[in-house]
């Protein structure tokens, strides 16, 4: 139990350390065609780990979905006076996969982060993913992990944001744990083959 609790300590204090508390929490507004599991107030940013992926499994959102098919991915950044950033470009990566690891890359995407605002991976007509798939910040052109994302302050009961810097060993980021906060990365699509008509029923049952 002792050996328990000393790693999930240590995994919390490599979280927090490549985080910053902001000096108030700040909204982040969303739509109803996203997949979030950020609680929608950002607390943190991060620069922690080279790699930082949000682990999507369409299934929590809409049970039964027989896919997805993502058009654009959004993620959300800031930019501290206190930690500036060496670059603002950044790839946007989507892989398929499971809480384990990404496993099969779908699309690479060069984006331009702004502070505080919205910015996107663009799909154009969409990319059909597994039910269970990764949106990830790849950091690569940074000598820190710039630029640094958002986060929330409630752990989720899963993890599903964590961060890697050799893509093999990806851990959940801890703020409080005992699981992971949650990035603002965020997936918008609809579910693969399913009608207009149907999926506005499905939308209508979770507003």
């Amino acid at each position: 139990m002792k050996r328990v609790f000393l790693m999930l300590a240590a995994l919390a204090a490599v979280g927090f350390a490549s985080s910053l508390e902001l000096d108030r929490p700040l909204p982040v507004y969303g739509t109803d065609d996203l997949l979030q599991y950020d609680d929608g107030t950002a607390y943190w940013l991060t620069w922690g780990g080279t790699y930082r992926g949000t682990w999507f499994d369409v299934e929590d959102f809409i049970p039964g979905a027989p896919g997805w098919l993502t058009y654009e991915s959004e993620l959300w950044f800031y930019h501290h006076a206190d930690r500036p950033w060496d670059t603002a470009s950044f790839y946007c990566e989507l892989w398929n996969g499971g809480v384990g690891a990404p496993t099969d890359q779908l699309d690479q995407t060069s984006v331009t982060a702004v502070h505080y605002a919205p910015c996107y991976a663009d799909y154009g007509d969409g990319i059909a993913t597994d039910l269970q798939f990764w949106v990830i910040i790849n950091s690569e052109m940074s000598a820190g992990g710039w630029p640094s994302v958002l986060g929330d302050n409630t752990p989720n009961s899963t993890d599903h944001s964590f961060f890697s810097d050799d893509f093999v060993v990806w851990e959940p980021w801890v703020i409080q744990g005992p699981t992971a906060n949650d990035y603002f990365i965020r997936s918008e699509g609809d579910p693969e083959a399913l009608s207009e008509t149907t999926w506005g029923a499905i939308k209508g049952m979770y507003n």
